[in-house]
């Protein structure tokens, strides 16, 4: 059996919350820089359009250009596989290869 005690529990989980959100920014901050390297360059407005939004909930990653749906389902001989599911899978490959070292 393990035993674990918490001495400041207050202080704990307020360092705990840090880290968490700081692991979510540089999460977020590699799959906004993949999704911008995967999308497609025709005249560069998709490319521009990939925004990082936050709120007290959530941090997202968004593109509101009109055609990037398009883009993600592969129309594109430049991106045939999307964009946002090689982005993640680059970003969760860059993360774990990161922990390892």
């Amino acid at each position: 059996m393990l035993k674990v005690t918490v001495k400041r529990p207050r202080r704990t989980v307020r360092q705990l919350e840090r880290e968490k959100d700081a692991f979510i920014d540089r999460m977020t901050d590699t799959l906004l820089v993949a999704s911008k390297s995967n999308t497609p360059i025709d005249k560069g407005r998709a490319r521009r359009g990939w925004r990082k939004e936050r709120s007290i909930r959530q941090t997202s990653i968004v593109n509101r250009v009109p055609y990037i749906v398009a883009l993600e389902d592969g129309h594109s001989k430049q991106a045939p596989n999307g964009i946002t599911k090689p982005a993640i899978r680059e970003t969760l490959i860059k993360h774990a290869l990161d922990r390892i070292r």
